[in-house]
């Protein structure tokens, strides 16, 4: 009897991995990565997280209308500046992986390419964390949130994969 608990405890498990495997890959998989996509992102559709990061407005509405509208007001920055971070991170990840691939692809200076783009991947990473508790603790203390770092290796992977998608196109036309 033991052994028919075990055996569905295994099974219903490899099914839920099997489910959470395949929405991980649908949900990659319908990311548009391509050329035109490349040439059409700019990194300065971020640039207002660097307003939402300012605290200064939810002092200016704490004198015009309170504590109560200055908390509310600081509540939907929070989220506003949230919302950013994933559609950041979505980009940051398209990016590298087309830096990735048009590295591997190309084989143009491969070794420094990929250690460069898993350092600033890491380096992402480790931005969004900071400010992802920078945004929780900001709950309870008001503590300065800086979103500039984060948009410069942004704009470094911007560059870098447009860089290498530049020389992936000339070495296949040479």
């Amino acid at each position: 009897m033991l052994a028919y608990y075990l055996a569905t405890v295994a099974v219903v498990s490899l099914i839920g991995i099997v489910a959470w495997r395949r929405a991980w890959r649908k949900r990659e998989d319908s990311l548009e990565i391509n050329a035109a996509w490349l040439e059409n992102f700019s990194p300065g559709t971020y640039l207002p997280m660097l307003r939402l990061a300012n605290s200064g407005d939810s002092g200016y509405v704490n004198a015009k209308r309170g504590p109560e509208a200055a908390a509310i007001y600081r509540r939907l920055q929070r989220r506003m500046l949230r919302e950013y971070l994933r559609a950041l991170s979505r980009d940051f990840h398209r990016l590298h992986t087309i830096a990735a691939d048009s590295a591997w692809r190309a084989r143009i200076d491969h070794e420094n390419s990929a250690l460069a783009l898993v350092e600033e991947k890491l380096e992402f990473i480790f931005s969004v964390w900071i400010i992802e508790l920078r945004l929780f603790l900001d709950k309870f203390s008001p503590c300065t949130i800086n979103p500039r770092p984060l948009l410069a290796n942004v704009d470094e992977v911007t560059a870098k994969a447009r860089e290498i998608a530049r020389r992936r196109l000339e070495f296949r036309l040479s």
